[in-house]
């Protein structure tokens, strides 16, 4: 199966297995730093309801976005102080872009947004859960926070941490791309629970999907983060009622 997904997709297994030969090294438990921004949002959080005494803290709408978003840096900004240079540069795989990777990450976007934003909704119903929706946004801080955490960070951070850093650990250990892309896809998608519901897993899932593919397919970041960027760009527009949201059926 590892086999015909790699002839299908174009993807090299030893082009791959060569680019993150630096990271052998690395324990394991580097893996759980994708996830770190995550369980650090929640403990702020929790923290907050503890000292209210279970009560609601009181935390802006959009402070868990903006938290998470300083999370990301955080995390991201430790690596690079922990790791040698050529090591960080495996997971943060930022080269330069060959034209075909560019257009590929723009029709990807069309993709995700025209048949992946209505697919969500469509899975949404199916299953009898809240349809996925873009924050509404009012006011200038919630403008702030979301153009911060979801369009200027999470593209850039996700990016490195979820298909750099663990795409980059499985593929070093000797696992195939489907198996590392599917396992990073999925941890991934879960932690868009907190922010989305089940609706938000679904397209992560979906959005994901076209964001491990790009990264794999060449070796690169850059055609994911254009699309991973693009798409949080859009549903900022949508927050803001400029654009119509083609998740709404």
């Amino acid at each position: 199966m590892a086999r015909s997904f790699t002839a299908l997709s174009g993807i090299s297994r030893n082009r791959l297995a060569e680019t993150v030969t630096p990271l052998e090294p690395i324990g394991g438990a580097w893996a759980l730093a994708a996830v770190a921004p995550l369980g650090v949002t929640l403990l702020v959080i929790t923290a907050g309801y503890a000292v209210g005494g279970g009560t609601d803290p009181g935390f802006p709408p959009h402070f868990p976005t903006l938290c998470y978003g300083v999370a990301n840096v955080a995390v991201v900004a430790a690596l690079f102080a922990a790791w040698e240079r050529e090591r960080f540069e495996v997971v943060a795989r930022f080269r330069r872009p060959s034209r075909r990777e560019v257009a590929t990450g723009l029709v990807a976007t069309v993709v995700g947004v025209v048949v992946g934003w209505p697919a969500t909704t469509v899975l949404a119903d199916g299953l009898g859960v809240a349809r996925y929706t873009p924050p509404t946004l009012t006011t200038t801080a919630g403008i702030l926070a979301v153009g911060f955490g979801a369009v200027v960070v999470a593209p850039v951070a996700e990016e490195i941490l979820y298909r750099g850093l663990l795409v980059g650990l499985g593929l070093e250990r000797g696992h195939g791309p489907l198996a590392v892309g599917v396992a990073s896809l999925i941890v991934f998608a879960v932690g868009h629970v907190f922010t989305g519901g089940v609706a938000g897993v679904l397209n992560a899932l979906l959005l994901g999907s076209l964001l491990t593919w790009l990264r794999l397919r060449f070796d690169n970041l850059v055609g994911a983060w254009l699309l991973h960027a693009l798409n949080n760009l859009l549903e900022l527009l949508v927050g803001l009622a400029l654009v119509p949201s083609l998740y709404a059926l």
